[in-house]
């Protein structure tokens, strides 16, 4: 059985740290669909949780051109601190430009620290030499 795009997103989450900053047009893209409608986000909500991908922000947005954060809520270090930050957020007004700008500095500072992951990774293994 062939590969769907929807299975690809896991490696690509985990390729990025953990957490991969997109659009909700990426993800219409994904879905092969045109129109972001109530029917076609419900869709993509279900193929998310089937994979284990939770979203910020928690109501994905109609607006194709809104920024989403997609992460593995299974991780046990980045992925519970996110999930939890989800779920402990209240988010009202979701892809309202004020909370586009909150994923885009979330986003940022998510690739500072998987940068600095990356670089302790390297750090130990040479040290381990």
């Amino acid at each position: 059985m062939p590969e769907s795009p929807w299975d690809k997103l896991p490696q690509m989450i985990e390729a990025g740290g953990g957490f991969e900053e997109t659009t909700v047009e990426f993800l219409l893209i994904v879905a092969h669909s045109q129109k972001a409608g109530a029917r076609v986000m419900e869709d993509i909500q279900r193929e998310l949780e089937e994979r284990n991908i939770a979203h910020f922000p928690q109501q994905l947005p109609r607006d194709r051109n809104r920024r989403v954060l997609l992460y593995n809520k299974t991780l046990p270090d980045l992925g519970a601190v996110l999930h939890i930050t989800r779920e402990l957020s209240a988010e009202q007004g979701a892809g309202e430009p004020v909370t586009d700008a909150k994923i885009q500095a979330l986003g940022l500072i998510l690739k500072w620290y998987a940068e600095a992951v990356r670089t302790a990774a390297r750090v130990k293994a040479a040290a381990s030499y």
